[in-house]
């Protein structure tokens, strides 16, 4: 038996948007992305934004932008909504000859011991620095967590995964939705190989919504734990996977609590 078990102290993520997508050789071009990272050793927030943006040619200006659309800090007393950042961090920048843009952005801190749960999201905008245009945008999210865990476990002999979440609330015993969880949400990702030298297909939902949702059902001391499902796999596969975002909600529906996961239950080239 297979078993993954991954505390979410600190999760990076940005959009990824797919579904029954072939895995094929990497591109040169390099992706563009957003990225915010929040230190769950330091408290430190950093962000910046790299990657291809035009086709190879000559380097043109670019006007990088950076703002934090939104977050939320849940302490062991409260639950806070950051607001956004009120004008964005504005970056010149000039692309290389292959099309790449690099830029760093703004800094913060937060406190990773008090915050029990803290989430910040990052919007990226390229732009046109002569006209102003904007070209594109990118997002990403960081999160920090010390409350919320989920245990992911493949069975191969039975052929079953199976998705438990853990957590705790902001305040125990408290149901003003001050950080208090009422609902936890699954996505699902699943990795499929049928045979050696297929393509290999990552099925999920476009957009990362969410697959399964439950109402938390918590103890007297404010702990809960919710079996967010079983599945059976059916078939032969030569290689299965299945990778898991979880989001804990509160009454109001603001985020305050994530975690990740994945396991294998068959991969045939460890047989082979």
């Amino acid at each position: 038996m297979l078993r993954t078990r991954v505390l979410s102290g600190l999760a990076v993520s940005a959009m990824v948007v797919g579904l029954l997508v072939p895995a094929t050789a990497a591109s040169a071009a390099t992706p563009l992305r957003a990225n915010i990272t929040c230190d769950a050793a330091t408290g430190a927030i950093t962000t910046s934004a790299s990657g291809s943006l035009f086709v190879p040619g000559p380097a043109k200006q670019v006007t990088v932008e950076f703002q934090r659309r939104t977050g939320v800090r849940v302490t062991a007393t409260a639950r806070s909504v950051l607001a956004p950042l009120a004008q964005p961090f504005r970056v010149t920048t000039t692309s290389t000859s292959s099309g790449d843009v690099s830029a760093a952005g703004y800094t913060g801190t937060f406190d990773p011991v008090t915050a029990l749960f803290y989430r910040e999201q990052l919007t990226v905008t390229f732009k046109d620095a002569a006209t102003g245009a904007t070209l594109t945008t990118r997002e990403a999210t960081c999160d920090h967590d010390q409350r919320t865990s989920v245990t992911l476990t493949c069975d191969p002999a039975a052929g079953t995964v199976t998705a438990v979440v853990d957590g705790v609330n902001g305040t125990v015993g408290d149901s003003s939705g001050g950080g208090s969880a009422s609902r936890v949400s699954y996505h699902i990702a699943t990795i499929k190989q049928q045979a050696p030298n297929v393509p290999t297909y990552r099925n999920e939902i476009l957009g990362g919504g969410w697959d399964i949702e439950h109402r938390v059902i918590r103890a007297a001391d404010g702990t809960w734990s919710d079996t967010g499902y079983v599945h059976t796999i059916s078939g032969n596969p030569y290689r299965y996977s299945e990778e898991i975002t979880v989001g804990v909600f509160d009454l109001y529906g603001i985020r305050v609590g994530t975690a990740t996961g994945a396991c294998t239950l068959f991969d045939g080239s460890q047989t082979s």
